[in-house]
């Protein structure tokens, strides 16, 4: 019962829109009962019928007020949310939330819980720009997309590395180390590497065979996921 009512007071303040007024609420609240107020606030149901412009409102002021307090619980109700209600990550309330994020590690900890939701990868490309995550240092811009395990990063890496095929030594290590993460994709992804930069042979078997049409065929990001996929 005490969860219940304390879910539907804290709600009041989202119905009626008045982020600040929550946070100082927050704020002064017992240890134990912000423990508590931030379980609530992380799940799926409080979330679920709030359009999305609301929620990074709401994230926006919170973080801002303090982010140390706030922003690892409204990452965990994004990532809830985004399962019930696909994201779009952009407009004027999610532009206040980034700016929020006024820390370096404020913005490494957006992005790590932010890049692996996006499927495409102009966005993807988008949010990197926007989270200052991107580097004009194309070896630190890799192992960012490296470490992005979804496909709208691997053709964004793939798309990346090609503009620096004269690297050989980062080709082989970079096809080695996707080898080395042992799924069907990044095994895929290093056979990629290895034919369309003809690299030497790489310590694994593979059976993804790739004819020459199609190497033509991988700056088609479909084209890409099936032969990734494959």
């Amino acid at each position: 019962m005490l969860c219940s009512s304390r879910f539907a007071k804290l709600q009041s303040y989202v119905v009626r829109q008045d982020a600040p007024a929550l946070c100082r609420l927050l704020l002064r609240m017992s240890n134990a009962d912000f423990r508590q107020a931030s379980t609530l606030m992380r799940s799926a149901d409080f979330w679920q019928n709030v359009e999305e412009s609301i929620f990074w409102s709401f994230a926006a002021v919170f973080v801002e007020a303090n982010s140390k307090a706030f922003l690892g619980t409204f990452l965990r109700a994004m990532e809830q949310k985004h399962s019930l209600q696909h994201l779009n990550f952009q407009g004027e309330t999610f532009d206040s939330f980034v700016c929020a994020c006024t820390t370096p590690l404020d913005r490494k900890k957006a992005a790590e819980a932010i890049f692996p939701l996006i499927e495409q990868p102009a966005e993807l490309a988008r949010l990197i720009r926007q989270l200052d995550c991107h580097d004009d240092n194309h070896l630190r811009l890799l192992q960012l997309l490296f470490h992005i395990p979804t496909d709208a990063a691997r053709f964004l890496f793939f798309q990346e590395i090609k503009q620096h095929d004269d690297d050989t030594a980062a080709l082989q290590r970079f096809a080695i180390d996707f080898l080395r993460l042992g799924d069907h994709r990044s095994f895929n992804m290093s056979r990629i590497m290895q034919c369309y930069f003809a690299l030497p042979p790489l310590p694994g078997t593979f059976s993804l065979e790739i004819p020459d049409y199609e190497l033509s065929r991988l700056d088609d990001f479909s084209a890409f996921l099936k032969i990734l996929a494959r």
